[in-house]
């Protein structure tokens, strides 16, 4: 869903046959990427500071939000500040979201118990955790403020504690498949340039076919794009190497990243 965007040109007569797109949820994708199963992909942001030494960055490709995303939330039965050794459930759907939503709780010296499982119902959260994490269509479909005295959009705390973007995923190219074949990489970063000013020009499709899909009100998937972001511009740029230097300061990722570009100049 979030992608779609990116790809609208793709998906709709710009592909080239000798093109092969794979659809798959973000953490498939970042396997596949570590798997050398695929050469180029949208990748969490925390899995190409993983493995930075292997893969080059896209030029002015992200998903990212200034502010408010309304799709990466975490609902609680207490203030942020009063989770110390309460039971919150986090998703291995989404990296950059579990990263941050730990960056946050340890710059606010905040200790949780975390647990991966799949996200259910409402009812059984409040069950078996005093908060979760929530992604994607599961944050856009329910009235979660119906069900929990708080939720917390993530893309708001990290405006507040920054005053910049959150990168949430970044293009990534295997280094390996760089040296083989610089054109074919050069000839795709067109591509997806093209195809992204396409979709930019036609959210209301893209936001129609997305509802349909879903499940989910039109009104609230138009909300949900025009809240994102697709360049990686001077302030994304700045916003992601802050979260990544935060994230070593705090000890969550064992050392520094540097971004490091694809450059079609070579």
């Amino acid at each position: 869903m979030n992608v779609a965007p990116v790809y609208y040109g793709l998906d709709n007569g710009l592909k080239p046959d000798w093109l092969n797109i794979v659809s798959a949820p973000p953490s498939i994708l970042n396997n596949m990427m570590v798997k050398n199963d695929l050469d180029i992909s949208p990748v969490s942001s925390v899995a190409y500071a993983k493995n930075q030494d292997e893969w080059l960055l896209l030029p002015d490709l992200s998903i990212s939000c200034f502010g408010r995303v309304v799709s990466v939330i975490l609902v609680s039965k207490k203030p942020f500040e009063k989770l110390t050794n309460n039971k919150v459930i986090i998703t291995d759907k989404s990296a950059a979201a579990a990263e941050l939503l730990k960056l946050l709780f340890s710059i606010k010296r905040v200790k949780p118990v975390f647990e991966t499982m799949p996200i259910q119902c409402p009812d059984e959260i409040k069950k078996s955790a005093d908060a979760a994490l929530i992604i994607g269509d599961k944050a856009l479909k329910e009235k979660w403020e119906l069900h929990f005295d708080h939720v917390f959009d993530l893309g708001q705390m990290w405006l507040e504690l920054t005053d910049l973007p959150f990168v949430f995923a970044l293009w990534a190219v295997r280094k390996s498949f760089t040296d083989k074949q610089p054109e074919v990489v050069s000839s795709i970063i067109k591509l997806f340039n093209i195809s992204k000013k396409q979709g930019k020009k036609n959210i209301e499709d893209i936001a129609k076919k997305a509802s349909e899909i879903l499940g989910i009100d039109i009104d609230i998937c138009k909300k949900y794009y025009e809240l994102l972001n697709y360049n990686l511009g001077p302030l994304q740029l700045k916003g992601i190497r802050t979260f990544f230097d935060k994230l070593y300061h705090e000890k969550i990722l064992p050392q520094k990243v540097q971004l490091r570009f694809f450059d079609s100049k070579k």
